[in-house]
């Protein structure tokens, strides 16, 4: 007899027969036999099925217990698991891929960098924040690239200032030299009154003066813009000395005129700091520009004090018009009667380059008919 209390249907001879295939032997001593548990399919649900059996008394057990939701409930956690793990394992890709960037980012840059500045671009600057080696490798790339700019900038002027110093100095050759080649043809062809051959000779000769000296003023000039911490010596100078001995250097250039200077050093004992042999070239230059300023029999002012040293004069002034510019190469006020006067336009720029080498600040104040008054600022 078969009572069945559920709604399955088990084929309990198979059931038998796989249990005991399942336990790997047949019991044939036993009277009874009990074998379980055993995962099963049946309408559709998984059951875990129980075998009892005992062949003598003659009854046969089959109990079970429905998992299919354990089992949907375990492959949900499977695949949950599984989702979150790859999610995780994306997420730290991510991070780790950022975190790779982020800390590559500085070589990255700097390549870039390096290739800009192959291509002579120097504003580009390398990520340089915090502490890390490859932080203080970016810094030092930044200040690198920013010498490298200040240096080209440096050179570009120069060159810029001399470009402008050469195309000012063909103008300023080409007028006497087209007179004195005129002159020395006409010396050589036309038959001259001895007056006109030492008229036209005293010309020539004024003319190669003022060449030659303007050949040595744009060397110096040019020098100064090449100048070198080797050829700058600064150092501290007695300023009453330094005074006295530019007053015996002028004196013979004050004679042809007749014109005093007056010296005045106050206090004493006032001492600066400057490079002696430039600041002469300066001082000389300011004076010589006063007396071709002053009448004759006149005064100029040579003062030094604290604050600054001073070059007077009492002539015939400079128009306002003109101040801002007359430290530019070749600018003369009046050219003509420069030129009559030996002068080639380059004595205050040579004194505005060497103030701006050692820091100091030139001012110029003139008042037309009354004179001009030039001060550098220590």
């Amino acid at each position: 007899m078969t009572y069945n209390g559920t709604v399955y249907e088990f084929d309990v001879k198979k059931l038998r027969e796989l249990c005991a295939s399942k336990a790997n032997r047949v019991d044939h001593g036993s009277n009874s036999d009990g074998h379980g548990p055993m995962i099963s399919q049946i309408n559709g649900r998984t059951l875990l099925l129980f075998y009892y059996g005992n062949v003598n008394m003659g009854y046969q057990i089959v109990t079970y217990k429905d998992i299919t939701d354990v089992i949907e409930k375990s492959h949900l956690l499977f695949f949950q698991t599984g989702g979150f793990t790859l999610s995780l394992i994306v997420v730290m890709g991510i991070i780790l891929y950022l975190s790779l960037r982020k800390i590559t980012a500085p070589l990255t840059s700097l390549r870039e960098a390096t290739l800009l500045v192959s291509e002579g671009i120097y504003d580009f600057k390398v990520p340089s924040e915090g502490n890390t080696e490859l932080a203080q490798v970016g810094a030092t790339f930044n200040f690198m690239t920013g010498k490298i700019k200040e240096q080209i900038e440096s050179l570009s002027n120069i060159n810029r200032t001399q470009k402008q110093l050469i195309g000012s100095l063909a103008h300023e050759l080409k007028t006497p030299m087209t007179a004195i080649i005129g002159y020395a043809d006409t010396l050589l062809t036309v038959r001259l009154t001895p007056e006109r051959q030492e008229k036209a000779l005293i010309y020539i000769e004024n003319e190669c003066r003022r060449l030659s000296r303007l050949s040595m003023k744009m060397l110096e000039l040019t020098g100064l813009y090449e100048a070198s911490e080797d050829s700058f010596n600064p150092a501290e100078i007695q300023v009453d000395n330094f005074l006295k001995e530019v007053k015996e250097l002028i004196d013979c250039r004050l004679q042809e005129k007749n014109i005093s200077l007056d010296v005045f050093c106050e206090p004493k004992e006032l001492v600066k700091k400057f490079d002696q042999d430039l600041m002469i070239s300066v001082v000389t230059n300011l004076i010589d520009n006063a007396v071709k300023a002053s009448r004759k029999e006149s005064k100029i002012v040579l003062e030094a004090t604290l604050d600054h040293l001073m070059v007077q004069d009492f002539g015939k002034g400079i128009p306002k018009e003109d101040l801002e510019m007359v430290t530019e190469p070749f600018y003369m006020v009046d050219k003509s009667r420069s030129r009559a006067k030996g002068s080639v336009g380059l004595g205050l720029s040579l004194c505005q380059k060497i103030i701006e080498l050692h820091d100091f600040q030139l001012k110029i104040e003139s008042n037309p008919g009354k004179g001009t008054t030039v001060s550098v600022f220590w």
